[in-house]
């Protein structure tokens, strides 16, 4: 099934950096999403992290970014993440929908149990879905994530964040 909702996902995408919303937003009756990425500055080594929320018509309801300083490119990933779950939390969204580009970090979240993992991001990333019963996390492809791609640069711009 999760093989399935990848090739749907990455069937879905309009290659002009459109949003689609995937198969799930049948099985929600208003979901948001959240789509994540991150940016990597070669001369520094500084990291940031950013966000877009979207409804399910593909209109933006709120876009972040912050600048972590230096770290891992997986905790940069992680860190874009969990802001955007703290923040979405806070406006009291039910059904979410969260995406990101990386393999690596969605399996990493769900495939670990909290007591085995070391990582804190990962730790308090899961403490928030489960609270949250109606929030997906999944993979999606990276053509999909290119107005977060250039969200997440912006941060590495500038010295505020958004």
């Amino acid at each position: 099934l999760s093989w399935v909702n990848q090739l749907f996902s990455a069937l879905s995408a309009d290659f002009k950096g459109n949003f689609k919303p995937p198969v799930e937003k049948e099985t929600f009756e208003d979901p948001i999403f959240l789509n994540t990425d991150w940016a990597l500055q070669l001369g520094s080594g500084n990291a940031a992290a950013g966000g877009v929320v979207r409804d399910a018509n593909g209109d933006w309801i709120f876009g972040y970014n912050r600048r972590l300083e230096k770290c891992s490119i997986f905790n940069a990933k992680l860190w874009g993440i969990l802001e955007g779950l703290r923040l979405i939390q806070r406006r009291g969204h039910d059904e979410v929908i969260i995406q990101s580009d990386s393999f690596k970090v969605v399996k990493a979240v769900l495939e670990s149990t909290s007591t085995e993992t070391n990582s804190a991001l990962i730790r308090r990333m899961q403490s928030i879905l489960f609270q949250e019963k109606r929030w997906l996390l999944r993979y999606i492809s990276r053509d999909q994530n290119q107005v977060v791609d250039c969200l997440a640069k912006q941060a590495l711009i500038g010295t505020n964040n958004l």
